[in-house]
């Protein structure tokens, strides 16, 4: 197994949610800066990304629930 899918593993959803936290801010600069086409673009994005992750946590409850 590659050292590169060793760490993508340990991130937890608490990381990308930070990420997603400094990505939302920086498209509220972009929408700021009069760059909307930009922002909604990344607005976008993180609305998927956050469905998700979203899928991920309800996976990852029902996997929790099956094991106890």
């Amino acid at each position: 197994m590659s050292e590169k899918h060793d760490q993508s593993a340990t991130v937890t959803a608490a990381d990308i949610e930070r990420s997603i936290q400094a990505l939302n801010k920086m498209a509220e600069r972009l929408w700021g800066d009069g760059r909307e086409a930009e922002a909604k673009a990344l607005l976008d994005a993180l609305d998927a990304l956050n469905r998700a992750l979203d899928r991920i946590r309800i996976g990852e409850s029902r996997r929790v629930k099956t094991l106890h």
